[in-house]
């Protein structure tokens, strides 16, 4: 009987390869931003399986959230996306070729080099409370600096908005 966790790695393994492929060949810029999300989230299980809550919550709310919605209005609002003058996917399929093999040898050698110890993993325990206190306690000035920088960023960025539509 397969464990749970090896289950899940190879789970999100399958989901990460397999869309990231849709991403990486899709013609269709709407179709790739949406298969994104998805790559973005299997890569938040494995933060999982590794222990990292915190980071995998982060992954998923300001990556698989906030960037890819981003990527996806700019898609919409970007006219006439669907039909492009020009095609986005000019392979050079030689150069590529050539590059993708060397890449994959390289990498190769470094696996087979290396030596893999094997270690036994202490027992997982939650990380966001230690986070927590840390940022309001021992970090709370620069916390409290670069939310402060992120509010003035904002007020800049509606300032030049609203100048830009007056001209």
């Amino acid at each position: 009987m397969i464990e749970l966790p090896l289950l899940f790695f190879y789970l999100f393994t399958i989901l990460v390869l397999g869309v990231g492929l849709v991403v990486t060949f899709s013609a269709n810029l709407l179709r790739s931003a949406f298969a994104l999300f998805f790559v973005l989230f299997g890569v938040a299980g494995f933060y999982v399986l590794l222990g990292g809550d915190f980071i995998a919550i982060v992954q998923i709310l300001v990556y698989a959230g906030g960037v890819n919605v981003l990527l996806i209005f700019g898609t919409m609002l970007t006219t006439d996306v669907a039909n492009p003058v020009k095609s986005n996917l000019s392979f050079q399929g030689i150069l590529t070729a050539v590059g993708a093999i060397a890449l994959f040898l390289l990498l190769y050698g470094v696996i087979r080099s290396a030596n893999w110890g094997v270690i036994t993993p202490d027992k997982m325990e939650p990380t966001t409370r230690l986070l927590g206190r840390m940022l309001l306690k021992e970090y709370v000035l620069p916390f409290e600096v670069i939310s402060f920088l992120l509010l003035s960023a904002l007020i800049g960025a509606l300032v030049l908005v609203i100048k830009g539509d007056r001209t």
